[in-house]
């Protein structure tokens, strides 16, 4: 509720839902509704069997797979729908009058609101034109004037345009009134200025009005434009704009057309672990039968960076950082380069103890990609541990667990501590 679309999308749901109720042969009943409006999902039907048949008829209309379960009220006087109490005379002749719930609160818009000055002026106009559409008679337009006259009292109007409503309203013959139409005012060479509203609005639109005759002194603009311009107002921002923004960010427009940057792993040309990161927009699995598409921009500063890092004899281990991709990568050269002069090999970590044994503690052997960046969200949020997961993630879809692959344990199975910088 509240999108755009949502009536729209209601229309169409309930209109499926009376199509195949109309005509299936699951509610026989059907043939007794004598009439049978739908304004989105509120129904009038006029109903031509027993009260029996109509609980079987709405048990019917209950039994679907739609996901809609109707409420009724039944009465064979008087019945309210939407904000119309519909009801029939001593005659048998259908009377109407204004309906409001009694949960109603004024939510008529305040006198003194921001709003444009004809916008405040024409409400009451509306409001008592509606009434007067609504009531059959004059007695109930007159109940239903003082209650509008109370309500627009108790939000600041004056006493003037309340009258002025009241006048219009009775002097307009109600047969007029229920079949009007609009007049489109518009012509070929109407101008109109769309401004933002504000409070200094007005002295704008007397600006315009003022200096107007000068643009129609020129021969050529005379048959252009009107008499005078028509202005209309947007609203303008609120607190809600200016306190509230969508977690939702374009990326920022690049110069000359270009598209930026493309997707993919890259050194940044400017660091010592630049040697050891490869310029790639793909990667494959540890038994190289598939192969996967980097989807962003990673670079040796980007933080959040799941990365593989492949050995000469292919083997693949991966790993994850919430700091610069740059910062991880020379740990893991440091790493290696120290375990050459190790003698304890349980003490040496995955990749150290590897490179010891196969690659004779050659640093420059490793290459990294950075395959996947986890951005740290708009509100924060347990961003270390999405990080790890995604790891884990990768470390199953690559099959990179021993004997696949160097990694030996993953998230899942390790949690790391405040003694190892596994982050």
């Amino acid at each position: 509720m509240g999108a755009a679309c949502a009536p729209s999308y209601a229309n169409l749901f309930l209109g499926l839902w009376e199509r195949t109720l109309f005509t299936s042969d699951t509610c026989p009943l059907a043939e007794k509704v004598l009439s049978w409006g739908r304004y989105i999902d509120d129904i009038l039907f006029i109903w031509q069997g027993t009260l029996d048949e109509l609980e079987q008829f709405m048990d019917a209309l209950n039994n679907n797979n739609l996901n809609i379960h109707l409420t009724h009220k039944v009465n064979k006087t008087n019945i309210e729908f939407l904000d119309i109490q519909i009801q029939a005379d001593a005659n048998g002749f259908i009377q109407t009058n204004l309906h409001r719930k009694s949960t109603s609160a004024n939510t008529v818009l305040h006198a003194s609101s921001a709003h444009p000055t004809h916008l405040i002026r024409n409400i009451p106009i509306g409001q008592f034109l509606r009434a007067r559409r609504l009531c059959s008679t004059e007695q109930d337009f007159e109940m239903q004037a003082r209650d509008l006259e109370k309500r627009f009292r108790e939000r600041g109007y004056s006493n003037r345009s309340i009258k002025r409503a009241y006048w219009r309203a009775k002097k307009t013959d109600r047969a007029s009134s229920l079949h009007r139409t609009r007049t489109n005012k518009t012509t070929d060479n109407q101008v109109r200025c769309i401004l933002d509203y504000n409070s200094r609005s007005h002295e704008i639109r007397q600006i315009l009005e003022q200096h107007w005759p000068v643009l129609q002194v020129d021969e050529t603009l005379n048959g252009m434009i009107p008499s005078r311009p028509a202005i209309a107002y947007r609203r303008n921002r609120n607190l809600k704009d200016l306190l509230v923004r969508s977690h939702y960010e374009t990326e920022e427009p690049y110069l000359f057309g270009s598209k930026g940057p493309k997707n993919g792993c890259s050194p940044c040309g400017k660091c010592l672990a630049c040697s050891n990161i490869l310029r790639t927009d793909m990667f494959r699995n540890s038994s190289c039968t598939k192969s996967y598409e980097i989807r962003q921009k990673i670079n040796c500063v980007t933080k959040g960076v799941v990365y593989v890092a492949q050995c000469p004899c292919e083997l693949l281990y991966v790993g994850m950082t919430t700091r610069e991709l740059r910062r991880r990568v020379r740990e893991h050269i440091l790493d290696i380069n120290a375990a050459a002069n190790e003698t304890n090999l349980q003490s040496l970590k995955t990749l150290p103890r590897h490179f010891k044994l196969k690659h004779n503690s050659d640093a420059t052997l490793l290459k990294f990609i950075g395959i996947d960046h986890v951005p740290v969200g708009i509100r924060g949020g347990q961003w270390k541990k999405l990080v790890a997961q995604r790891e884990t993630r990768w470390i199953f879809r690559l099959d990179t667990l021993v004997p696949h692959g160097l990694n030996e344990m993953c998230y899942e199975t390790y949690q790391p501590g405040p003694s190892r910088d596994y982050f």
